[in-house]
């Protein structure tokens, strides 16, 4: 019937409940297949180029990237509930990642990429293991204004950690302020070529965004930096490129020596990172849900992240979660089935088997680029802005949580986020707020009238909230 919303998990019996994917392609409509491989397609043009940025951010070569862009696809496409949610590297995981390794490897490059490889299994095994425990109401555990505050504060360090990179001077500090403080005493040491080249190739991607939205963008600014680099021969000027790209399956894994403290750091932040990545990846994949009336099960997918990070770390790739970009193109171009992921997996492994020459060229101003923009893509102002407009308590808390991030670091943010999770929830029990509810037109389920005017309540029921932090 026209208008209703299908319920994936109602029918679901036998391997079908554990793996949706399969009962999806079982039920498959011809009618959709070229729009999911015209979808797939689109998907691989910005997940290559932006997986090969993130590894940049995740402190590994290039080519850990490209692992983990396109592996993950093909678990998460059988075991995911969601048919839009396109899983991959994500700014913000990739910076926890960094922070998370880099003590514990010690500068010793081989040792920091196998201990990512351990973390991205150990986060899949927790993913995994909470979803048989049914654990998904994890999701709601850090609140929206805390989750916000986080991400901002995380883009913010993101784009100041992309500055050397893209204007071409030695970035040598590791927090925020003194990155700030070297950023300002630099601008009269810019090396001129990298920063024409990494402000242009920015704005040429700001532009292309916004006149037109649905082409793969960091796909057209990576070639347009490649071309460049030829043509002007900016490698003699001293632009650095990414060098050359490995071919083919990863090497064969060789597993790190772990002591105790080792094990239990590993196993205490990938819990973090789980609790992270999974509110933030569980959004992207509701909101698109919603939008294509359809429901999702919050514990199957975390069962679906989990098998996204087993296959991740399997190819040596690092966590990965729902990728709120790569879901976007595919919904614009109109996929409507985990096929979407396999297409463009399929289309990332011949480029990652047949093509990796061109990859060689490609300028780290560009990839900076890329990231700078997916990471001011990140900072949620809007939400800030309904935060002070509706209630100045979460604003203020979501304000704390990003200058909590930028002054302690990555990791200990996630830990103040808890916490102040926690301070709001008792708030909001110690403090309750009687609501009447009502409707609101183009919204699910029932808002205050009184931060919805519009909100219509329903005659002869009156819905009523005690939970409003006032």
């Amino acid at each position: 019937m026209s208008g209703s919303r299908e319920e994936p998990g109602a029918s679901a019996t036998g391997l079908g409940r554990f793996v949706p994917g399969l009962r999806m392609h079982s039920n498959y409509k011809g009618a959709w297949l070229k729009g999911d491989v015209a979808a797939g397609l689109s998907v691989a043009a910005v997940a290559l180029p932006v997986g090969i940025a993130y590894s940049d951010l995740a402190g590994v070569p290039p080519v850990f990237g490209i692992y983990a862009a396109i592996f993950p696809l093909f678990a998460y496409a059988l075991f995911g509930s969601s048919r839009q949610l396109m899983t991959g590297p994500d700014a913000a995981t990739c910076i926890m990642v960094a922070a998370i390794l880099g003590p514990l490897a010690g500068g010793d490059a081989a040792r920091y990429q196998s201990l990512m490889v351990v973390l991205t299994l150990c986060t899949g095994l927790i993913y995994v293991v909470a979803g048989f425990a049914r654990l998904g109401f994890i999701a709601n555990f850090l609140s929206l204004p805390i989750l916000t505050g986080f991400l901002n504060g995380i883009a913010l360090i993101i784009v100041v950690g992309q500055l050397p990179k893209l204007l071409g001077y030695a970035g040598e500090a590791g927090d925020f302020l003194p990155k700030i403080v070297e950023f300002t005493g630099s601008l009269d040491s810019l090396h001129a070529p990298t920063a024409a080249l990494g402000l242009g190739l920015l704005v040429f991607l700001v532009v292309l965004r916004r006149v037109v939205p649905r082409l793969p963008n960091p796909l057209i600014v990576v070639i347009a930096g490649i071309l460049l680099v030829h043509l002007l021969g900016l490698t003699e000027l001293g632009v650095a490129v990414l060098g050359t790209v490995p071919a083919g399956l990863p090497p064969a894994f060789k597993p790190p020596a772990l002591d105790v403290e080792a094990t239990k750091s590993i196993l205490r932040d990938a819990t973090g990172l789980v609790l992270v990545s999974f509110t933030s990846g569980i959004l992207t994949a509701k909101s698109f849900a919603q939008r294509n009336r359809y429901d999702l099960d919050s514990n199957q997918e975390l069962i679906g992240f989990g098998a996204a990070n087993l296959a991740s770390g399997l190819a040596q790739g690092f966590p990965v979660t729902g990728a709120d970009s790569r879901t976007a193109i595919n919904n614009a171009m109109g996929g409507k089935s985990q096929l979407v992921g396999i297409v463009a997996g399929a289309a990332m492994l011949l480029i990652l088997f047949f093509l990796t020459d061109p990859l060689a060229d490609v300028p780290t101003a560009a990839l900076a680029a890329v990231i700078v923009v997916s990471a001011v893509g990140l900072f949620d102002i809007g939400t800030l802005r309904d935060l002070y407009g509706i209630n100045r308590v979460e604003f203020f808390f979501s304000v704390g949580t990003t200058i909590g991030v930028l002054v302690l670091g990555v990791l200990p943010g996630v830990m103040l986020a808890v916490v102040l999770s926690l301070v709001m929830l008792l708030a909001v029990t110690s403090r309750p707020k009687d609501e009447v509810l009502g409707r609101v037109p183009g919204m699910r389920g029932f808002h205050s009238v009184e931060d919805y005017p519009e909100a219509e309540t329903v005659p002869g029921l009156l819905p009523v909230s005690y939970t409003h932090l006032t």
